[in-house]
């Protein structure tokens, strides 16, 4: 018997997409649990190079209050990506007095060799499922991107 979308309570509805959205992090964890360690990357370096890269320069206490973490905690990985050369420190060019964080043209070729690794991944998975289901797959997924007002990190930018 087929049922009618009138008749898919909200919180149905919100069953079957955080049961949707479990399996996808728990597969995405997996796939950088596969691809990371050959590149010498943790997952919080993954995530810090990746933000970096997205929202850049932005300052370690910006960075910090983004992903919801200490400072403390994102200076250790901030050394360890430094010191990587995947990003570089620099001074803001809005506020001299503030350092800001940039990815290096080498953390930028490491992270798209990543995202290429994980994708072929996700093509592997995908395979399998028809080309229509994965356009309303993509588009409902982008329809819950938060405004960026809202996503954006707290404190003073860059």
């Amino acid at each position: 018997m087929a049922v009618h979308r009138a008749s898919v309570s909200p919180a149905a509805n919100e069953h079957v997409m955080i049961g949707g959205f479990r399996t996808a992090t728990l597969t995405f964890k997996a796939w950088l649990r596969e691809v990371l360690p050959s590149h010498g990357l943790g997952p919080a370096q993954f995530f810090t190079l990746s933000d970096i890269a997205e929202h850049g320069p932005l300052s370690a206490a910006h960075l910090a209050s983004y992903r919801c973490v200490s400072p403390p905690a994102v200076s250790v990985v901030v050394d360890d990506l430094v010191r990587a050369g995947w990003i570089e420190r620099r001074r803001s060019e809005k506020d001299r007095r503030e350092v800001v964080l940039t990815i290096s043209e080498s953390g930028q070729k490491l992270l798209g060799e990543l995202w290429q690794e994980i994708g072929r991944r996700m093509a592997v998975a995908t395979r399998s499922i028809p080309r229509k289901d994965l356009e309303t797959t993509a588009r409902v997924l982008s329809s819950l991107a938060v405004p960026p007002p809202l996503f954006a990190p707290l404190g003073g930018l860059a």
